[in-house]
């Protein structure tokens, strides 16, 4: 049956279409300042709704990133603190539970099309891990081999990378329109603009930012289709819209300024565009300074379906649903951000202390940004303030004591079974 109104499911519960692009910078929008790239429905998504300026991924990189948004839990505990490759043994274990999973248990239907990255094994596939479908890559579009993967069968055949943002949205729009009245998950992780660059024939050459734009400005326009497809549907007033990525820009993009890039642990490699539209709930037009991981996105949409997480396990994400409401809204506790099982920074409030950074240069380690005065970590200001980096060295030391008390354990469940 097709929804025919606006009305929320029961419950009161939203509907949840996350979608998640590779690599974008937090400087490649409209609404985020870009002058070159033209993303018109997401800039009238953010006016629709929230536009989160502060908003974090949990890794620098793919794999640790997506472990971290499914799971609400640092890729470190889920033992896949590292970019996962081909037919490698790691991958998203049995004892993890993904939002899918979480949102399965009060009757949603969940989907994921797109980008998968959590191991290539079949028990790794997103179908053994709370989703009922499953269509896309299972890793990076510059791995090989390249395969599409639709439930957990392999499809024969080239894959046709101009036309995958396309068909992963067409998928999602047919699983939506499959659904009735009952509420649902949809995970759309993009491909692009990951490297290497494809684009689809009409949207060759028309981005003033060259073919990285081209891909920006697609998958734009497809976001647009599903939002259209949302509203026709009358889903629009009971459907929450995530729109991000899973870290910042690599080769190209803009960070907006903000120093370093994909892999760093420096704001231009973990802040992230994030949009959150929720017509008649969420205030149209609205922009937040207030600090949200994307960890805390699964723990958050988890309350608003009147789900539980597990309890049987640290859960690092917090629920944040004042925050996108619009409403008074208590500071995030510290933020941690790794490379591979390497504690690079930490920010607490207005402050952010780098502990370690990527390569083997360590000269002028530690340092502490404030970041209200200073988002581009230009000057380190710890001779102004000891105190708060004595603070901020303490909470680091302690938490990565905790997370490496549990290495060996979380390495053993991300590896395959023999």
């Amino acid at each position: 049956m097709t929804p025919t109104s606006g009305a929320l499911p029961t419950g009161g519960r939203p509907n949840i279409v996350q979608i998640v692009m590779d690599d974008l910078g937090c400087g490649d929008l409209g609404c985020t300042g870009s002058p070159l790239i033209a993303t018109p429905r997401m800039d009238a998504a953010a006016a629709d709704g929230l536009l989160l300026e502060q908003a974090y991924s949990a890794a620098p990189t793919c794999t640790p990133s997506r472990a971290a948004l499914l799971t609400g839990r640092y890729a470190q505990r889920v033992g896949l603190q590292r970019v996962v490759f081909p037919e490698e043994s790691e991958g998203l274990s049995s004892f993890e539970r993904t939002i899918a999973d979480v949102l399965g248990h009060v009757g949603y239907r969940r989907a994921a099309f797109g980008k998968w990255h959590l191991g290539d094994g079949p028990e790794h596939n997103p179908l053994r891990h709370g989703f009922e479908e499953f269509f896309g890559l299972p890793y990076s579009n510059d791995m090989e081999p390249l395969y599409l993967v639709d439930g957990e069968d392999p499809v024969a055949g080239e894959v046709d990378q101009t036309l995958l943002t396309k068909q992963y949205t067409d998928r999602a729009m047919d699983f939506i329109s499959r659904q009735g009245d009952a509420p649902f998950f949809v995970h759309l992780a993009h491909t692009f603009p990951h490297i290497p660059l494809h684009v689809e024939a009409p949207f060759r050459g028309v981005s003033e930012a060259g073919t990285y734009g081209d891909t920006v400005e697609c998958v734009d326009h497809h976001i647009g289709r599903l939002l259209d497809h949302l509203d026709g549907l009358g889903l629009r007033e009971s459907t929450l819209v995530i729109i991000t990525s899973d870290n910042g820009p690599w080769f190209e993009g803009s960070t907006g300024g903000l120093r370093g890039r994909k892999i760093d642990c420096y704001e231009g490699g973990v802040r992230a565009p994030l949009i959150v539209r929720w017509p008649g709930t969420i205030p149209a037009g609205a922009r937040s300074q207030d600090v949200l991981s994307l960890m805390d996105l699964p723990v958050t949409c988890a309350a608003l379906a009147g789900a539980a997480m597990p309890e049987d396990r640290p859960i690092d994400g917090i629920e944040r649903t004042a925050v996108l409401l619009g409403t008074d809204a208590p500071p995030r506790p510290p933020l941690y951000f790794y490379s591979h099982w390497d504690l690079h920074a930490v920010r607490e409030g207005r402050w952010k202390a780098h502990l370690k950074r990527v390569g083997q240069d360590r000269r002028e380690l530690p340092q502490l940004f404030d970041l209200s005065r200073d988002p581009q970590e230009s000057y380190d200001v710890q001779t102004l303030f000891p105190g708060v980096m004595e603070r901020l060295l303490v909470l680091a030391a302690d938490f990565d004591h905790e997370i490496r008390s549990q290495k060996d354990e979380a390495i053993a469940r991300a590896l395959r079974p023999a």
